[in-house]
């Protein structure tokens, strides 16, 4: 287990029971649980970025992974990429995401990553991640998220969920403290750091709609 300070201890203390004190607020731990299709890992990882995910990204993870079981390992994911055109499969005219997500997923070929199993094996290697993060348009945030999407516990900050520990008075810090901080609340409330995770996105997200405005991830 990795060290985590004092401060983050606190502030996690302080965000558990702000957390205990909301009534309309749970855990969802079945949103811990990754789906095993490579094409919509890469695909979520690289298009949320900027994206309102409900609207945009979602939509078309779902159908890629309902529609193109043969895309759940990387080869087939570009072999299917390369026969239909990426563009067409994700329905993406914009050409800089297009070309992330062949880049991610070339990358990962070479490294000989072709199931969510053996990412998330990859992904547990410190210098793989620091691999990973120098590809274009990849960075802290979008790493971490790769690896919820693989299996691997933790929590990747973003704006929504920094939002939500401001929200409960307390201050994010470094990118690297707001990790911190969440997987030592979720050891507190002895939760899946995914599920957490995901549980205030989406707990988040509801109240933007509430209040008229559109979720982004």
């Amino acid at each position: 287990m990795k060290h985590i300070s004092d401060e983050a201890r606190h502030k996690a203390k302080s965000l558990a029971s702000y957390i205990r004190s909301l009534p309309d607020f749970a855990v969802d731990e079945s949103l811990a649980q990754t789906h095993d299709h490579i094409g919509a890992i890469i695909v979520d990882a690289i298009l949320q970025s900027g994206m309102n995910y409900e609207a945009i990204v979602r939509p078309r993870v779902d159908s890629l992974r309902e529609e193109y079981p043969e895309a759940r390992t990387t080869s087939g994911f570009l072999a299917l990429a390369d026969a239909v055109g990426l563009r067409t499969l994700i329905r993406w005219n914009g050409k800089v995401k297009i070309e992330r997500i062949l880049g991610a997923a070339y990358f990962l070929h070479n490294e000989g990553i072709e199931t969510r199993d053996s990412l998330r094996i990859w992904l547990e290697q410190a210098a793989n991640v620091d691999r990973l993060r120098q590809l274009p348009g990849i960075g802290n945030m979008t790493a971490d998220y790769f690896k919820m999407l693989a299996g691997i516990e933790t929590i990747a900050p973003d704006g929504l969920i920094l939002r939500f520990v401001k929200r409960a008075g307390v201050r994010p810090g470094s990118y690297s403290e707001s990790r911190d901080m969440l997987e030592a609340l979720a050891r507190r409330l002895s939760v899946s750091p995914i599920a957490l995770g995901f549980s205030i996105w989406q707990y988040m997200a509801g109240t933007r709609k509430s209040q008229g405005a559109s979720p982004s991830r």
